[in-house]
């Protein structure tokens, strides 16, 4: 994992020291070493974090001397091993013992078709001078973000638009239609725009070749979505062919030449990736799991029953309860954007852990839930389907019963009528959010973007099309980015197997029936759980989440101080939200009204982020 950097367009001298200084902004990204290239009137920097072959063998820029190609690459081939001996066969030679070094050769061999052979997290660059081609790629689910800006004075790159805002410093602005997309809907990117104005974002599953001639970008996609579920899979298929691809997927992501470690928090999804990894391990793994403070253990029992299960090392981190106002700010800066949840509080302070531990890859339990339907919504739609598709009334009611028992275990009831009301009557919900969400609190006379309120409990596969909108669209997507941004902050690679792309492919053809079984969530995951030793996590009927005290946070004096900034006359906020609205949604929020506290975190998040990267130049 690393930080790049490219410009094509810089020729003279002081522009030289531009981009070095542009580099340096992404140190935190690549803190073990750094390199700049540059000739023909491009330059391709790199910050280094070492993960694998620890040597000079894989610094970058990387150039193969028999074509003489670049790159700068930020990421991991999980399958570099593979693919080398695949190539070595073909007859390339290798100098270093890097993924870097194989995924050069395998662009140089098989050009764009080596993507379909990847199995990892990336965005690189690619430059053949003797075809004056430049290539950009990012990973299938974009995993490794890579933002771009084509202008007057040429066309850049880079893995955190502070680069090109460093680079061109007389372009930092708001781009208020991706503000407002993030705070009417909460969609990060979904014009395929960063937060800054003129700096766009090479969308996940893409690759994109400059062109020198007319100076234009054009991208191409080169994967997507299987576009069906696969109906023949039995019970016993679908619990065979996952705990195969998902025990392969956490195998390759154990591959390092540095410590690993893991995040725990007690739920099914890391519980999964922990137990996986210690059957591939001989030594002691370590694990972090976050909690609020001393007296606040959260998930800690969940989180240690895992742990002992496996005779894993368990390191309890607390985020503390007088710091969040100051490391929001600081949180703000490494986002480049604002964010909708206050969960990345105890993740700053959990990867600041683990660097100081030293140990600078850790295994996530990321993206189970937008595939394998962990959230309320999903479970609300089968539910539906379950009644309207079943014969006699007698059987749908008492159907229906269990389910909504199950829900109120898992979810808590609250959730499982806002999601009913979704989908019954999408209507009803845009009241809702008219009246008391987000949208309650804009500026009357904007052009909000549509909030996504259409129902899908009419589609023939109501769960499967919900999961591919949450999945690519709609939550995954704010997730990842603000993972990457947090743990690259310290310097921490974060690996993901429920990223895997065998993986992904698979759970996107499972059939929505076997994702549901006997009123459990998530069941193939449950399923692999107790049938490998952590039964009481495998039956745990909650889902927690990542609960953060943002309500306490408030009603503290730095939670005055906060009402004060958000009121106060010169807030550029306010050019969006109505200062009059703030205040009603203060004093609903000290009335405990639901979701009042979120809606505070959120304006909170934007304001500190315009104060410190627009206003302040951060």
């Amino acid at each position: 994992m690393c930080g790049i950097l490219g410009w094509h367009g810089g020729k003279r001298p002081e522009d030289r020291i531009r981009f070095g200084k542009a580099l340096d902004t992404l140190s935190h990204r690549g803190p073990d070493d750094s390199g700049i290239f540059e000739a023909d009137g491009i330059m391709l920097g790199h910050r280094r974090l070492s993960i694998l072959d620890l040597s000079s063998g894989g610094r970058q820029p990387m150039i193969d001397p028999d074509s003489g190609s670049i790159i700068v690459f930020n990421g991991e081939i999980y399958n570099y091993l593979e693919l080398r001996a695949e190539l070595e066969k073909k007859g390339h030679r290798f100098f270093g013992n890097s993924d870097t070094e194989v995924l050069l050769h395998a662009l140089n061999e098989w050009d764009v078709s080596a993507l379909s052979r990847l199995n990892g997290m990336w965005a690189f660059a690619f430059w053949q001078p003797d075809r004056r081609r430049l290539l950009l790629c990012r990973d299938r689910f974009g995993v490794k973000p890579l933002y771009y800006r084509l202008g007057d004075e040429g066309f850049a790159f880079a893995s955190e638009p502070k680069a090109l805002l460093e680079l061109f410093p007389g372009h930092r602005a708001v781009s208020e239609p991706a503000l407002l997309d993030f705070l009417a809907n909460n969609l990060l990117f979904a014009r395929g725009e960063s937060f800054y104005k003129g700096i766009k974002v090479l969308p996940p599953a893409h690759f994109g070749e400059f062109d020198y001639q007319t100076c234009g970008f054009k991208m191409s996609r080169y994967w997507d979505y299987p576009e069906s579920a696969d109906g023949s899979l039995t019970v016993d298929d679908a619990q065979e062919q996952f705990d195969d691809l998902f025990s392969d997927a956490v195998r390759l992501r154990l591959r390092s030449d540095v410590p690993v470690g893991m995040t725990l928090s007690g739920g099914l999804d890391s519980t999964g990736v922990l137990t996986a990894a210690s059957s591939f391990s001989s030594a002691t793994l370590t694990s972090f799991t976050s909690i609020y403070s001393e007296r606040e253990t959260g998930e800690l029992p969940w989180a240690q029953l895992a742990s002992d299960a496996v005779k894993s090392r368990l390191i309890p981190v607390a985020a503390p309860d007088d710091q969040w106002l100051e490391t929001l700010g600081q949180i703000a800066r490494h986002m480049d954007g604002p964010g909708y949840s206050p969960a990345v509080y105890p993740l700053w302070h959990l990867m600041k852990r683990a660097r100081t531990e030293g140990i600078p890859v850790l295994l996530e339990g990321q993206g189970a839930d937008e595939a394998l339907a962990g959230y309320p919504q999903y479970a609300v739609l089968e539910m539906i389907a379950y009644v309207t598709g079943k014969a006699g009334l007698r059987r749908s009611v008492s159907g229906m019963k269990s389910r909504i028992a199950a829900l109120n275990r898992t979810f808590s009831l609250p959730w499982v009528l806002a999601w009913t009301a979704r989908e019954i009557s999408p209507a009803m919900l845009r009241w809702h959010r008219n009246r008391v969400g987000f949208h309650s609190l804009m500026r009357s006379g904007l052009r909000l973007p549509d909030c996504s309120t259409q129902s899908v409990s009419n589609v023939a596969d109501p769960v499967r099309t919900r999961l591919l909108a949450d999945h690519a669209r709609l939550i995954l997507p704010g997730l990842l980015h603000y993972g990457d941004a947090i743990s690259m902050a310290f310097g921490i690679e974060s690996r993901l197997p429920f990223m895997d792309y065998r993986l992904v492919e698979w759970m996107f053809r499972l059939p929505s029936s076997l994702m549901f079984q006997g009123n459990e969530t998530k069941w193939v995951l449950r399923e692999y759980l107790r049938k490998h030793g952590q039964v009481k996590i495998g039956n745990r009927p909650d889902k927690k989440g990542y609960p953060t005290p943002a309500g306490q946070w408030l009603a503290t004096e730095q939670g005055l101080k906060v009402e004060r900034m958000l009121l106060a006359d010169n807030n550029p906020l306010h050019q969006w939200c109505d200062p009059v609205k703030i205040r009603s949604l203060i004093e609903r929020n000290r009335q405990g009204a639901m979701a009042a506290d979120h809606h505070l975190y959120k304006l909170l998040s934007t304001h500190l982020w315009i104060s410190e990267c627009i206003d302040r130049r951060g």
